[in-house]
């Protein structure tokens, strides 16, 4: 302290209070920054300075009084403002002139900064002084005392050092810039380099921590798998003796990995690497004991759920650890930034949408794939068979336990939808199976429809949607996604789907063989949609059930969906006959007319009236050129007739009528030649065979055969049901 007074050297005469008064404010025990020495060689420097000034006394005041007051919480400029203020207060107590005084005061406050100053020689002469500590060997103890003595900005403090860098001259008078330049500028990029290390930039540390939450959010959805998985059964059908400790443990081991990993990524040191590399070798050992254990797939087993769970369960703690292992070899953030916080909601988000996306629709598919089986060598078919029906004689029966049911004709046998998922391939001359497909995930008896030509064959379960199956070798081509389950189809050959909903329109798509779609067309609200479809057009019934709008017919483009014509009008039933499409007009009770429709323009080609006495609703079935009409006659039910009418595709003429003695209401079948076939079980069971322009034949069948489960056409083929089997008629 006397030293820095007998810098004072009577700048003041007789004012030795004042500058005892400024020496005790630098000597303040508070102050960290800006103490004796600071100012001692700011006076120091002035000493060769102020010969190149027009005010020395000033110059020299201004230096004394430019850090008197300071505040941590002050910037420079509000420390540089309270200083002038008081030298303005004190100054004139001591003989200082008013001029001066306001010198002093001017040249304190362009100390802090203040642009609105001005310059001049003296304000020159003080600013290379006060800079002069620039250039000081001691200069990166003076530079930690400011950040840890000031309001400190390290963004605005950066940009500073940067532009003074930058700049041609950091001191404004020559002999400032011979003496402290070189020095002040290796200072200042020292000072550059540490507060780049000290406070980062807005995305320095992210890769850090996006692995470190990726890590541990990673192995805490392991866990979530492997406690979801202990309540899963290991085979389907699920058995008591399955141990569940399996599960029990890899969920333990995945929530101990979440609290390791969880340490370890918040350090940096080997300890931590060594850890991080345990999940993984949990993970890795796992994951060969859940393959090698798997269940085998049979028509009467299968993979249980906890499966695919226990694989994920592995693999995903995998991942925890490699992404754990990476995130250690960063070094670790010194402050929070928003690089590092967008880091770890972008890890959120990659984790939710893995899970969504990923995870869940490869279990999904696994499941898919795993619980299915196929049986037989799938021999060549002979597809020409066909059934005259001359009685009780059987061409072939299929023996064994039969779901009489869904029966389609392929391009290579006849397909036959069995209970417990399973569809069978039966050659059309011999009955023979040519293969068995097997679901064992599910006890739904499946829809059958017939695809690409009869080439594939489409195969719908309640419980998980469509499949795609080779009609020739039996094997899966295609599974469609989840959400085409609720799919109606409108159309299977040009497949064309429909979905309803329970508000707004119903939705029609053109479908491709894998379930995905190449167009969609939704008309609008409280709108249904029935479909028929043509090579190259679909014609589309509106039902509007609200507004004023009437029912409508829309043609649209099978490749594109794109609109080709609309006209208002109502038909139901649409069929495909001879390029044409068909439909009832009228209602269901009370049908008017049989209406053929120019699919390309929407034309009517032809009308064909139904008569007012046909009491049932008018069933409707294309055969080749022909229309094949089915209804009844009578007034009561117990005196209904069945009635059959063919009429010709190319002009609405009715070819013929046939009225067998066979009441309404059973099953009947039509080949693609046009043959009808009615079943009867008047006094014993019968077969009605019609054909255009011939009478009736009744053909009498073998007693053993259920009248009561109907007949099916597959091809030219006719099959009825025996007791416990299926049988194809000579």
């Amino acid at each position: 302290m006397a030293g820095l007074r007998g810098l004072w050297d009577d700048v003041v005469p007789g004012a030795g209070a004042l500058a005892d008064e400024l020496v005790g404010r630098y000597s303040e025990k508070g102050r960290v920054a800006y103490r004796e020495r600071y100012l001692a060689d700011v006076l120091t420097a002035l000493e060769s300075l102020e010969q190149l000034c027009t005010d020395p006394v000033a110059v020299r005041l201004a230096a004394w009084f430019h850090r008197a007051e300071h505040a941590k919480t002050n910037t420079a400029r509000e420390d540089a403002e309270a200083s002038a203020q008081l030298a303005e207060e004190l100054l004139p107590t001591y003989g200082v002139t008013p001029v001066r005084t306001a010198e002093v005061a001017r040249l304190v406050r362009l100390t802090g900064g203040d642009p609105t100053q001005g310059d001049g020689a003296n304000a020159d002469v003080l600013l290379d002084a006060v800079d002069a500590v620039l250039a000081d060997s001691q200069y990166s103890t003076y530079a930690s005392e400011v950040r840890r003595d000031t309001r400190f900005d390290a963004k605005a403090r950066r940009e500073q050092l940067q532009t003074m860098l930058a700049s041609e001259r950091i001191y404004r008078t020559q002999l400032a810039h011979e003496r402290y330049d070189e020095a002040a500028r290796a200072n200042l990029t020292a000072e550059l380099e540490l507060l780049d290390q000290l406070t980062p930039p807005v995305w320095r540390g992210w890769q850090r921590t996006g692995l470190s939450v990726l890590a541990v959010l990673t192995a805490f959805l392991a866990f979530v798998a492997g406690a979801a998985a202990i309540g899963q059964p290991w085979r389907i059908p699920a058995f008591k003796s399955d141990p569940k400790r399996q599960a029990i443990v890899m969920a333990v081991l995945a929530a101990a990995a979440v609290a390791g990993l969880w340490w370890a990524v918040r350090r940096a040191d080997r300890k931590a690497r060594i850890l991080t590399a345990v999940p993984a070798a949990i993970g890795l050992v796992c994951l060969a004991i859940v393959l090698l254990t798997v269940p085998p797939t049979t028509g009467a087993s299968g993979v249980g759920q906890r499966v695919p769970l226990l694989v994920t369960v592995s693999v995903l703690l995998i991942l925890a650890s490699a992404a754990a292992f990476a995130a250690t070899r960063f070094p670790p953030g010194v402050t929070r930034n928003r690089g590092q916080m967008l880091a770890a909601f972008a890890a959120v988000v990659a984790v939710v949408l893995v899970t969504l996306y990923v995870i869940d629709p490869l279990q999904r598919a696994y499941m898919f794939s795993a619980n299915e089986h196929v049986e037989g060598d799938h021999p060549p078919a002979n597809v020409d068979a066909a059934s005259v029906v001359y009685g009780s004689d059987r061409m072939w029966t299929n023996t064994g336990r039969l779901d009489f049911g869904e029966t389609v004709a392929t391009a290579h046998g006849i397909a036959v939808a069995r209970g417990r998922g399973t569809v069978e391939m039966l050659d059309p001359a011999t009955g023979k199976s040519r293969w068995r497909y097997l679901r064992a995930n599910t006890n739904d008896k499946p829809d059958l429809f017939v695809v690409d030509g009869g080439q594939k064959l489409l195969v719908r379960y309640d419980d998980f949607g469509y499949l795609v199956l080779d009609a020739d070798t039996g094997k899966r081509t295609a599974g469609w996604h989840e959400r085409t389950r609720d799919y109606d189809i409108d159309d299977n050959d040009p497949l064309i789907t429909g979905k309803s909903v329970s508000k707004g329109s119903d939705k029609l798509y053109g479908t491709k063989l894998d379930g995905s779609n190449r167009w969609t067309y939704e008309p609008g609200r409280c709108t249904s949609i029935s479909a028929e479809a043509t090579t190259d057009m679909v014609v589309v019934h509106l039902g509007h059930s609200c507004g004023n709008l009437p029912d409508q017919l829309v043609g649209l483009d099978l490749k594109r969906g794109g609109k080709r014509w609309m006209r208002d009008g109502s038909l139901s039933d649409l069929t495909t006959v001879g390029g044409l499409v068909v439909g009832i007009e009228g209602s269901v009770q009370h049908p008017r007319q049989l209406t053929a429709l120019d699919p390309h323009s929407g034309e009517v080609r032809w009308q064909s009236e139904i008569p007012q006495d046909w009491s049932c609703p008018v069933q409707i079935e294309p055969a080749t050129n022909r229309v094949v009409l089915l209804s009844c006659l009578g007034a009561a039910e117990r005196t209904t007739q069945t009635v059959v009418r063919f009429v010709d595709a190319a002009n609405g003429q009715v070819v013929s009528t046939a009225q067998p003695s066979i009441p309404s209401g059973i099953r009947y079948a039509v080949t693609p030649s046009g043959r009808v076939f009615l079943m009867g079980n008047e006094n014993a069971c019968r077969i009605a065979k019609v054909v255009a322009g011939a009478p009736v034949e009744y053909v009498p069948l073998d007693p053993e055969v259920n009248c009561r489960a109907g007949v099916v056409a597959a091809g030219e083929l006719i099959l009825v049901s025996g007791r416990d089997s299926l049988i194809a008629l000579r």
